[in-house]
């Protein structure tokens, strides 16, 4: 009787040894990580002003625009600009200037974090990632 229990309480504590292998710390970073993808379609362009000075983006999901990055559009026909979001917001429609390129409605709208260890991607490997993930 005392050897099963001795036995029991020895695997128990094997087994409780054995789950703490990572320390919460490096989870933690781990998690980060996988939270913040190098670059992804945020939404689309809902508008272009008459004189082609800014856009409204409509914001797909909840939550606000991710910020640390830059922005960039690609049309269908292979156009693509550079716009900044101004901050102006009216529930998920965001302003942005237009600073460099053709914008159309219906445009993607794509957020790339700019860190030290992100891949240097062309837009043509942006745009074959987002329609690898597209259903």
């Amino acid at each position: 009787m005392s050897f099963r229990i001795l036995t029991t309480s020895s695997l128990a504590s094997l087994l409780l040894l054995s789950c703490a292998g990572k320390k919460p710390e490096q989870e933690q970073e781990d998690s980060e990580e996988k939270k913040i993808p190098k670059s992804q379609v945020v939404g689309r362009i809902a508008s272009v002003s008459a004189r082609s000075e800014f856009v409204l983006i409509q914001k797909y999901g909840a939550g606000k625009l991710p910020t640390q990055g830059i922005y960039q559009t690609v049309g269908d026909d292979g156009r693509s600009a550079s716009i900044r979001p101004s901050g102006e917001r009216v529930r998920d429609f965001y302003a942005a200037d237009i600073t460099d390129g053709e914008v159309k409605s219906g445009d993607a709208v794509i957020f790339r974090v700019m860190t030290p260890e992100a891949p240097d991607l062309t837009l043509e490997d942006e745009i074959e990632e987002s329609q690898e993930t597209s259903p």
